[in-house]
């Protein structure tokens, strides 16, 4: 594996879009349908929205590349109203490289890229995708509440995680 972890760059906004859409295609299209997918990267990926992502100063914006192509991004921001939690809203990576360590990578130098204020990493993932449940408990996330949760229309049950900041080895 050859794959380097850098800052997202608004040039990569399409082939994050891109990614985004072949990871939500693998992980939901069982639970939403490819429509509703499509409908939902749209809204959620948007090219002009990652672009400004790319540039916030306040985010942690992050791809892996292999050979230029982009195989996974994380992007975590302050979450509001909680002093020292941050939020992972993204974290992908392409289907065909499930199982290679990507994942991780991206969140060991999502870590490493957080302000030293930060004391938590907290998301929210479907419970319906096995994938990511699996890995966020492998890579040490708790879980730490289970809700209902509304997709575009759609009723799911959503596990939300989270990972001590704490120092790191």
């Amino acid at each position: 594996m050859n794959v380097t972890v850098r800052p997202a760059d608004p040039d990569d906004a399409e082939a994050i879009h891109a990614l985004g859409r072949a990871a939500w295609h693998a992980a939901y299209d069982d639970v939403f349908g490819p429509d509703r997918v499509d409908r939902v990267v749209d809204q959620w990926w948007g090219v002009e929205s990652l672009r400004g992502a790319a540039v916030a100063e306040e985010r942690a914006f992050l791809v892996a590349t292999d050979a230029g192509a982009v195989v996974g991004v994380a992007d975590a921001g302050p979450e509001p109203g909680e002093r020292g939690t941050y939020h992972l809203g993204r974290l992908y990576v392409h289907p065909g490289r499930w199982g290679e360590g990507v994942g991780g990578r991206l969140v060991d130098h999502l870590r490493g890229r957080l302000p030293v204020r930060a004391e938590r990493l907290r998301l929210v993932v479907l419970a319906e995708n096995p994938v990511g449940v699996s890995f966020y408990e492998s890579y040490g996330f708790e879980r730490v509440d289970e809700r209902a949760g509304e997709t575009d229309g759609v009723e799911h049950r959503e596990y939300v995680y989270e990972l001590s900041l704490g120092p790191q080895d």
